[in-house]
C-alpha cells in the first residue's frame, strides 16, 4: 500500500454521501442567502459588496471554514480508530508520517473544494451579478487555502494526542474563536480567525444597535499587520504539522473497544 492508495481511500471514503452532504449543503448555503437577501429587499436598498462582505466574515470563513476543519482535521487521525482499523493501517509496510500526510491531504482537499465552490457561487450570486471584478474573489480563495492549511494542521495534531479531539475541536470554533478576536487589549493576537481577517478585509455595516461584541471590538483596534498575520499563521501551521506527525510516528492507537 503506497500513500497514493491511503489519499485515494481516504478521499474516496471522504467522498461518500453520507460524509458529502454536509459540504454540499455548505456549497449552496451562502448564495442561496444572498438570493434570497436580494428578493427580499428593494433593488435599490440591494449593496452585492455589503451583502458579499456579511456572508463572506459571518458563514464561509467564520463557519464553513472552520466547522469542516475541525470534522475532518480531527477525522484524518481519528476515523481508523472509530471503524477499527488503525492497527491493521499501522502495519502495512509504509511510513506513519507518510500515512497521516496521505489522510490529511485527503481532508484538505475535500475542505479547499468546498470553501471554494461556495465562496465561487457566493460571488457569482453577489458580486458577479453586479459586474463587479473577480479581485475580491481571488484573494478569498487563497486566503481561505492558507486558513484550511493552517486549521486542519491544528486539529490533526491535537487529534494525534487525545480521541477527544472532536469535542476539543468545536469548544475551539465556536467559542475561542468566536469570541477571542473581539476582545480587548492583544487577546485577538492569538486568534487564528482575526490574522485571517486581516489579509482578507471584509468591513461590516454599522448597525444600529451596539451588542457586546461591538463594544468589545471599540476597545480592541486592530493592530495586526499583514507581516504579523503571515508569520503567525505560517508558524502555527508547521508546529502543528510537526506536532502531528511526531506523536502519530510514536503514539500507540488502538480501536475505542479495545481500548475500553
Amino acid at each position: 500500500m503506497t500513500a497514493l492508495a491511503i489519499y485515494r481511500a481516504a478521499l474516496r471514503d471522504l467522498l461518500s454521501w453520507r460524509r458529502l452532504i454536509p459540504s454540499v449543503l455548505l456549497v449552496i448555503l451562502p448564495g442561496a442567502i444572498a438570493l434570497i437577501w436580494r428578493a427580499t429587499m428593494p433593488a435599490e436598498d440591494f449593496d452585492a459588496k455589503v451583502v458579499y462582505n456579511v456572508i463572506t466574515s459571518g458563514l464561509v470563513f467564520g463557519f464553513a471554514l472552520v466547522i469542516l476543519s475541525v470534522v475532518f482535521g480531527t477525522g484524518a487521525a481519528l476515523q481508523e480508530l472509530e471503524q477499527k482499523t488503525i492497527v491493521y493501517l499501522l502495519t502495512r509496510p509504509i511510513s506513519r508520517r507518510l500515512v497521516l500526510a496521505a489522510k490529511m491531504l485527503a481532508a484538505l482537499t475535500l475542505i479547499i473544494a468546498t470553501v471554494w465552490l461556495s465562496m465561487t457561487l457566493l460571488w457569482l450570486t453577489t458580486l458577479g451579478m453586479s459586474g463587479g471584478g473577480i479581485g475580491p474573489l481571488k484573494q478569498d480563495l487563497w486566503i481561505l487555502t492558507i486558513g484550511a492549511l493552517a486549521y486542519t494542521s491544528v486539529f490533526v495534531a491535537v487529534a494525534t494526542i487525545t480521541n477527544r479531539a472532536l469535542v476539543i475541536g468545536l469548544f475551539f470554533a465556536f467559542g475561542w474563536e468566536f469570541w477571542v478576536p473581539n476582545w480587548p487589549g492583544s487577546f485577538q493576537k492569538v486568534s487564528l480567525m482575526a490574522h485571517l481577517r486581516v489579509l482578507a478585509p471584509h468591513p461590516q455595516p454599522p448597525s444600529d444597535m451596539v451588542d457586546i461584541k461591538e463594544l468589545l471590538a471599540a476597545l480592541s483596534p486592530t493592530t495586526i499587520s499583514d507581516t504579523y498575520a503571515w508569520t503567525v499563521l505560517l508558524a502555527t501551521t508547521a508546529v502543528a504539522l510537526v506536532t502531528a506527525f511526531l506523536v502519530f510516528s510514536i503514539r500507540e492507537y488502538v480501536p475505542k473497544e479495545s481500548a475500553e
